[in-house]
């Protein structure tokens, strides 16, 4: 490959577009080589397309897999029902009285609940800590011991849970439950258990109410001694502070505080209300009359006639009435007489007497009431500081009082509630009640239990499955190639032409280089060297099937021209292409087979004739006529072959020129020849066979059974049209022996493959129509041979079952 892209082409015309092909073969080579990460990660998707299509294709394979899994799944499981049953039995315990544990929710006890919990020392619930301590082996071994056990073997039989763990509900209830394979005597083991269970309870039980007496007993004196310190403390404090109740006493002082506050508000609005009739007075605002108003207001908020100290003595009473009666008379003169009469001159006069002096005596009562009002608002003000000073000690008293009372209730409500809680221990003592009990009775289930037979069928058959699908993949991964006709045209979607069954004959003629001719129609000699009626009958039937495919191809113009190619080299192309120019020959019809293949011929060893001068002195002698270079094949009117000739150094120009299009052209319109037939190299890696295909009227491509991996067909269908070439169709090669007698294939199943005529399997008409003399003096030999040793049986019908599950 390297000396192909070493050389530049400048040729110009079809030369160039040949080099320009092959450049862009030799690159797509090289990019499918050269691990392109892009190309890596598209081929690293997974296509589950493709996934199911390997597994369709390992149908029986998964099958056969699935299968066996599953019968060794029931097989297993129902040795294990039979033989290895294991029964299950259980009951439930009630660990908890749920009305008692109400009532001490719910303050049932009293004061006595938190001694109670500390006394038994159950202040929380720890069901994983208990059930661990009923499956541990201190708890099962006289159990064990009674029944021959070992205390660790009996606890791994043992399950318990708490339904409360998972439905959050029922935390007062264990399930115990047993495994076993002796229903009878786990029957016995679960009753024991229980009764293990509820003795257990009950010895914990009794411990906890004496070890709970003897705490709370050590816990007596020292409440006792508690309750009389705070008792003796209270005492003090009320001797000290001359209280009894300070609550009681501070809320009297309250009320004098507040009636005290309210007499000195009084007195202050009294010697306000004084204070502004004195200044009446001065002012001689304050008449007679206004004067009386005010002394009897003073009278009623004073009460009896005064006001704090104002009265209204008996000569101030006679001024005041004179005062009145003038200033009434006076009034009544003045609206019957002028203001210069004499009677209305002498009232005025009159009245204007008496004004000064009760003026005189208004001023004196006033001041007398000042002080007075004075003197008491004095008094009362120093009681109401005496009061307000008492009163601001009394809340830290009655703070120091309730806090000495709050620790006194405490102590003297623990020390009851520890007196109640040590008699209901002693009650409890007494009683001997069992703490649990069995609320479900053991019971052993008659009916096995493992195993399980619908979950183990049902893990047989995904088990099964997953097996299959993997040894249908694992399988398909390592022989990942075609296994018969139908996958490739299933496959890849071409017309399928012909299918060449396999002949053992040809095994190793293109290592060997034989000379087959002359041996193809020998029937005489021994089985190992010489080519029976019976396989040489399988091939042509094949070819003849094949040519028939390629005269139906086209109707309006037949096929002059055609080439057979591969994928790869070693697919059995050039021997097929042979065999095929041969069988043509034998019907009557004039084949010639163009050796093409340039850079490593073959067809002058197949048929015995020299490569003296051949294809490549045609392309570059252009005084050479074909007819010069064309040889005969001995024994076979109708057959001649054009050899490859000289190897050139440049195959590729050659089969890309102007010249080659001629030749081609010229041999198809000679009409010497019924059928041309090229041989050209594999289409992969090289661009001979686009180039050649080019000037055909068709390519057919040769695909191997069992040996090319199924992607290279396909690779090599893009190539061929992407260089423009038409391709026929397929024909399929079964390099390697099908497997089965000839009696066993009937007709093949693969159609006509489209436009091909697609063949059925020739053994089947064979075996139908041979002569029965001849078919049993034929295979006498195979009969005779029959009787094979052990080994051999063994690895043929090993051979027959990997045929079986890849067909």
């Amino acid at each position: 490959m390297s000396n192909l892209i070493a050389r530049p082409h400048t040729t110009p015309g079809p030369a160039s577009h040949g080099n320009g092909t092959l450049q862009a073969d030799v690159q797509m080579v090289q990019v499918r080589d050269s691990g392109n990460p892009a190309a890596a990660a598209a081929d690293d998707n997974l296509d589950l397309s493709e996934l199911w299509r390997a597994l369709r294709r390992r149908s029986k394979l998964v099958g056969l897999t699935a299968a066996v899994v599953f019968a060794i799944t029931a097989g297993k499981t129902a040795h294990q029902r039979l033989f290895q049953p294991v029964y299950q039995g259980s009951f439930q315990l009630l660990i908890s009285d749920p009305i008692s544990d109400e009532n001490k929710r719910s303050g049932g006890q009293e004061g006595q609940g938190m001694y109670a919990e500390l006394a038994r020392n159950t202040t929380t619930a720890d069901i994983p800590t208990l059930i661990e301590v009923l499956r541990s082996p201190a708890m099962l071994a006289p159990v064990a011991q009674r029944f021959g056990l070992r205390a660790s073997s009996l606890g791994g039989r043992i399950s318990i849970e708490n339904p409360g763990n998972r439905l959050s509900t029922a935390r007062g209830v264990i399930n115990v439950t047993l495994t076993g394979g002796d229903p009878q005597q786990d029957k016995l083991l679960l009753e024991a258990l229980s009764s293990t269970y509820l003795q257990a309870a009950l010895n914990q039980r009794q411990q906890r109410l004496a070890d709970g007496i003897r705490f709370l007993n050590q816990q007596a004196p020292a409440l006792e001694a508690k309750t009389a310190e705070l008792q003796g403390e209270l005492a003090a404090f009320r001797q000290r502070h001359n209280l009894l109740e300070p609550l009681i006493e501070g809320a009297a002082l309250r009320t004098q505080v507040t009636t005290l506050e309210q007499e000195v508000s009084s007195l202050q609005a009294d010697r306000a209300r004084l204070v502004n009739v004195r200044s009446s007075i001065v002012a001689g605002t304050l008449t007679a009359r206004s004067f009386e108003e005010a002394i009897g207001s003073g009278a009623a908020a004073g009460g009896g006639g005064s006001s704090q100290g104002l009265s209204v003595t008996g000569t101030n009473q006679i001024l005041l009435e004179q005062l009145t009666k003038v200033e009434q008379q006076l009034g009544e003169a003045r609206s019957k007489f002028s203001s210069g009469s004499s009677m209305v001159r002498g009232l005025t006069a009159q009245r204007n007497g008496l004004l000064p002096l009760l003026r005189r005596n208004q001023i004196e009562a006033v001041d007398a009431a000042l002080g007075i009002n004075a003197n008491r608002l004095t008094t009362a003000q120093g009681q109401l500081a005496q009061m307000a000073s008492r009163f601001q000690k009394q809340p830290g008293l009655i703070r120091q009082y309730e806090t000495l009372q709050q620790k006194l209730q405490i102590a003297q409500d623990n020390l009851s509630g520890f007196i109640k809680t040590r008699e209901n221990f002693q009650l409890e003592i007494a009683q001997r009640t069992v703490p649990w009990k069995v609320i479900t009775p053991p019971a052993m289930n008659p009916n096995p239990v493992w195993p399980s037979v619908p979950r183990n069928l049902a893990l047989g058959v995904v088990l099964g499955l997953v097996a299959g699908a993997g040894a249908g993949l694992l399988r398909d991964r390592f022989d990942h190639v075609f296994h018969n006709p139908g996958e490739v045209k299933e496959e890849l979607g071409e017309a399928l032409l012909g299918h060449i069954p396999h002949v053992a004959f040809f095994k190793g003629v293109r290592e060997d280089k034989r000379f087959l001719l002359r041996e193809l129609d020998l029937t005489v000699g021994s089985k190992d060297e010489k080519m029976t009626g019976y396989q040489r009958f399988f091939y042509q039937e094949a070819l003849r099937n094949l040519y028939t495919s390629l005269r139906f191809l086209n109707s309006d113009r037949p096929l002059r021209s055609v080439a057979l190619t591969s994928s790869l080299p070693a697919e059995g192309k050039s021997l097929t292409n042979v065999l095929l120019a041969k069988t043509i020959a034998e019907m009557g019809q004039r084949v010639l087979l163009v050796d093409a293949d340039l850079r490593k011929p073959q067809m002058h060893h197949r048929l015995g004739v020299n490569n003296l001068t051949g294809l490549s002195n045609l392309l570059t002698d252009d005084e050479l006529h074909w007819r010069q270079v064309v040889q005969p094949v001995a024994d076979y009117p109708g057959w001649s072959v054009i050899t490859a000739g000289q190897r050139p150094p440049d195959p590729t120009r050659l089969l890309s020129s102007s010249r080659m299009q001629q030749l081609v052209d010229g041999l198809a319109n000679s009409g010497d020849f019924d059928l041309i037939i090229y041989d050209t190299p594999p289409v992969l890696g090289l661009a001979d066979a686009a180039l050649v295909a080019e000037h055909l009227d068709g390519l057919m491509l040769l695909v191997s059974l069992g040996r090319v991996d199924r992607g290279l067909p396909k690779e090599a269908i893009a190539r061929i049209r992407s260089a423009g070439a038409q391709l026929l169709g397929v024909v399929t090669n079964a390099v390697k022996e099908e497997g089965g007698s000839a009696s066993s294939y009937a007709y093949g199943g693969y159609g006509y493959g489209g436009y091909g005529y697609g063949g059925y399997d020739t053994r089947s008409a064979y075996a139908y129509y041979v002569d029965s003399d001849a078919e049993s003096a034929e295979q006498q030999p195979q009969k005779q041979a029959v009787a094979k040793t052990w080994p051999e049986r063994t690895r043929q019908l090993q051979r027959r079952l990997l045929h079986w599950i890849d067909s």
